[in-house]
């Protein structure tokens, strides 16, 4: 619910942006025909309704479209965004789904204060996000029964032809229905006003207006707390009308003005409480549609292109998220921004080949097979021709990679996991090159060299921020999501270890065995009970913090655990908390 929530809202204000920009491009088009302020609605509507959009560096938003991130929301919780002191993790996914990782729920300070203390943005956000629920829902209950109870009452109209129905106690003409909608009218209706009203509804059923009106609708539904979205459905619906109304003109010529208005006068109601209501001849104030209607003339053609075309580029930049020109999170990989989409796909694909050693895929990306045998880390050919990796532990989880175009290069990091259980890590630097065939009519990266570097010892401080400090982010992987305080304690419970267990009895000699660290030596300060930060000194005098939890006290969210029965504590590396930048 939170992470929805957080969506949300990350939506509603890139969309607000949005909003603004229509109103004063409304203000400058004012006169110009209504149909394109309603047009450019529609990128409104994207904004509220999709999630995604695609980036570019042409997108008009110089804004974080993801402002309200979990990573955001954790440090906000701690009051500072330091690096020192701001805190937070990168989850690893499961082994099955190489690559795949998740932003962090919570965040605390490495420090001897509660946790409970420090989530006060936590809970404000997942307090809003039940509020939020609640008021979306009550707005759709509302509508449907107001719909419900509309519908039950038009069961008496009595069809006149088509789609169209004569009903009692109806004060203005209006579409309703879905799938088939009908044109519903007052009863004794003059025929002059109804062929005004029938061409006018016409064309919302065939511009398919009652579908536009009803998106929009769920989208003030979903984003009620925007008091900006509720004046963009306002001024909405003015341009859907005004633009309806110069489509009628359009059709039957500018010396019905005066008569049309007149209809519109007499068919007039005031703006009905339920925003999702029909589209109704009348609906709304209709004085600005009025002097709409009598000023309107048919503009020259070559002043509308011009005019289409200016307004298809700023939508265009409206759709489109801006790329961020730094390193950000993204998916299973940090990725540098700027750096060519062929390129990052060519090493995720090399990355997720050599974790799932697909020897095939693997050589297919280097530069020829010659050189993919020579470099790649267990690569062999077989008798008949196939390739093969091996497939004894360590296994690959997940990875990460930096791009450094700039050198032709990329490192990327595999989190590998053996039975133990227990996880290191491995850096591969992979050497690429562009490659372009004339006579095959293709170009690609190409990979023309790698070297692997195992992790398993790690004796200094510039050793471990090459392993877990990456683009100054620490990651690791989060052993209670892994599976592997579960395997602990029942290792513990069967005696069926092959490791010493009593090393995560302590958070001193838990983070020296779970990070690999060798040479120096783990304290921590001050008192704790399921929470701790060690200090590791190594022996070249460097120094890291490395927040702790006892997982059979605490989950790794902070929350305490029912721990009837659990009298061994388990340390592990809190990667919910875990330091996003240098300590």
């Amino acid at each position: 619910m939170n992470q929805l929530f957080l969506t949300i809202l990350n939506m509603s204000l890139t969309a607000s942006y949005c909003i603004i920009a229509v109103i004063v491009l409304r203000f400058v088009l004012h006169k110009q025909s209504k149909l394109f302020s309603y047009l450019l609605w529609s990128v409104v509507l994207f904004r509220l309704l999709c999630p995604f959009s695609l980036s570019s560096s042409y997108s008009l938003l110089r804004v974080d479209t993801d402002i309200f991130s979990e990573n955001n929301i954790a440090r906000w919780s701690v009051g500072n965004t330091d690096p020192i002191a701001a805190v937070a993790n990168i989850d690893i996914a499961p082994a099955d789904q190489v690559g795949n990782t998740e932003i962090p729920e919570t965040a605390v300070l490495p420090d001897a204060v509660e946790a409970e203390s420090l989530t006060w943005a936590g809970k404000v956000v997942h307090t809003a996000a039940w509020v939020w629920a609640a008021g979306m829902l009550l707005f759709i209950c509302y509508s449907a029964v107001t719909a419900f109870a509309l519908y039950r009452s038009l069961k008496r109209a009595v069809g006149i032809g088509g789609n169209r129905y004569e009903a009692e106690g109806i004060a203005s003409p209006f579409v309703f229905g879905i799938i088939r909608p009908r044109i519903y009218l007052p009863a004794h209706l003059q025929e002059e006003e109804k062929k005004y009203v029938l061409e006018h509804e016409t064309v919302h059923i065939t511009r398919k207006d009652y579908l536009v009106k009803l998106l929009a609708y769920g989208a003030v539904c979903i984003h009620w707390f925007n008091p900006l979205v509720w004046l963009a459905f306002i001024l909405m619906e003015k341009d859907m009308e005004m633009s309806c109304d110069e489509a009628v003109l359009k059709k039957m010529g500018e010396d019905v003005k005066k008569e049309y208005s007149m209809a519109l006068l007499s068919l007039s109601v005031e703006r009905t409480l339920l925003p999702g209501a029909p589209l109704a001849f009348g609906e709304g104030k209709v004085k600005g549609r009025v002097n709409n209607i009598l000023s309107y003339h048919k503009r020259a053609l070559p002043i509308v292109i011009m005019v289409a075309v200016c307004l298809i580029a700023v939508g265009v930049g409206l759709l489109m998220n801006p790329i961020q020109d730094v390193l950000a999170e993204e998916d299973d990989v940090i990725i540098a921004r700027t750096a060519p989409a062929g390129l990052m796909d060519m090493i995720e694909d090399y990355a997720t080949a050599f974790g799932n050693r697909d020897g095939a895929a693997v050589v297919d990306l280097y530069i020829d097979e010659e050189t993919a045998l020579e470099n790649v880390y267990l690569l062999e050919k077989e008798e008949d021709g196939g390739y093969t990796m091996g497939v004894s532990s360590p296994m690959v989880d997940s990875f990460r990679y930096e791009l450094h175009p700039e050198e032709n290069t990329a490192d990327i990091y595999y989190y590998t996991w053996v039975s133990d259980p227990h996880m290191y890590v491995w850096k591969e630097k992979v050497q690429y090159t562009w490659i372009e065939d004339a006579e095959e009519e293709s170009e690609e990266y190409k990979i023309t060299g790698s070297s692997l570097q195992f992790m398993y010892n790690i004796s200094t401080g510039e050793e471990f921020e090459e392993a877990y400090l990456i683009s100054g982010n620490h990651y690791f992987a989060d052993f209670e999501e892994m599976g592997f305080v579960d395997a602990i304690n029942f290792q513990r419970e069967s005696g069926s270890s092959a490791t010493d267990n009593t090393v995560y009895e302590t958070p001193e000699r838990a983070a020296e065995s779970i990070l690999n660290l060798e040479g120096g030596e783990g304290i921590v300060e001050g008192n704790y009970s399921y929470q701790a930060v060690v200090r590791y000194r190594f022996a070249d005098g460097s120094e890291v913090d490395i927040p702790m939890y006892d997982a059979n006290r605490v989950d790794s969210s902070g929350v305490p655990k029912n721990v009837s029965g659990q009298t061994v504590p388990v340390w592990v590396v809190d990667t919910k908390v875990w330091n996003a930048k240098a300590p």
